[in-house]
C-alpha cells in the first residue's frame, strides 16, 4: 500500500524544519547569529534570515522544547492524515510569519521554531474546520483547537509586549511570533481552501 502523500508531505516539511537546528547540540557547531531575523530592521537585512531564523535557538532546553512541539506536528499529520494543500500552507507560512513580524520594530531580534509551530497548529486546526469531506467531529475540534490557540495568545501577553520572561528556559520569549504564526496559518489555509472550492475557469470563445 504506498505511503499517504499529505503525511509524508507534511513529515519531509517537518524534517527540514528541524534538522539543521540539531547543530546547536553538537560542541563548536552551533548555528552563526547572522542566521536571527531582526525584526527593527525592515527589509533591511539578508532575505535568507526570513527562513534561518528558526534554526537558531538561545540555549539547549529551548531548542528541545520546539523538537517537541514539531515532533508532535508530525504525529498530528498522520493521526489526522493532513492532504498535501497543509503542507503546502505550512511552507508558505515559514518565511510569512517571520515578514508579519516586522510590523512590530519593537523587537530587535528573533529565531526559534516557536512562531512556525504556531503555524502549523494553526493550519491543523482550519485544515479540520474547512475540510468538505471530514468526520462530524472535525470541524466542532477544529474550532477547538484554533480558539484555544487564539485565547492563548492572548492570555499570555495581554500586555502587548514585545518580551516576555520564560524561566522554564532560561531566556525571553516573543510572544508577538505566537499571534504571527497564528494567524499567517489561518490565513493561509483559508486562501488555498477557497481556490480549490473556487477555481479559476477559462473563459471560452
Amino acid at each position: 500500500m504506498p505511503r499517504p502523500l499529505g503525511p509524508v508531505a507534511w513529515t519531509g516539511l517537518a524534517l527540514v524544519l528541524g534538522l539543521p537546528a540539531l547543530l546547536g547540540l553538537l560542541p563548536h557547531q552551533l548555528p552563526p547569529d547572522s542566521w536571527a531575523l531582526h525584526p527593527s530592521a525592515g527589509v533591511r537585512q539578508n532575505p535568507l534570515n526570513f527562513l534561518t531564523c528558526i534554526w537558531l535557538h538561545a540555549n539547549t532546553r529551548h531548542l528541545m522544547a520546539n523538537l517537541a512541539g514539531l515532533t508532535l506536528l508530525i504525529s498530528l499529520g498522520w493521526i489526522l492524515k493532513l492532504a498535501p494543500q497543509a503542507a503546502l500552507a505550512w511552507l508558505l507560512a515559514w518565511p510569512l510569519t517571520h515578514l508579519a513580524l516586522l510590523l512590530d520594530p519593537r523587537l530587535s531580534t528573533y529565531y526559534g521554531l516557536s512562531g512556525v509551530l504556531h503555524a502549523g497548529l494553526s493550519i491543523i486546526a482550519t485544515t479540520l474546520i474547512t475540510q468538505a469531506h471530514g468526520p462530524k467531529w472535525s470541524r466542532t475540534y477544529g474550532w477547538l483547537l484554533l480558539g484555544g490557540m487564539l485565547a492563548k495568545c492572548w492570555l499570555e501577553n495581554p500586555g502587548w509586549q514585545a518580551l516576555l520572561p520564560r524561566p522554564g528556559l532560561a531566556m525571553n520569549v516573543a510572544p508577538m511570533s505566537h499571534w504571527a504564526g497564528t494567524l499567517v496559518g489561518a490565513v493561509i489555509t483559508l486562501t488555498l481552501a477557497l481556490r480549490q472550492s473556487h477555481p479559476c475557469s477559462k473563459s471560452r470563445p
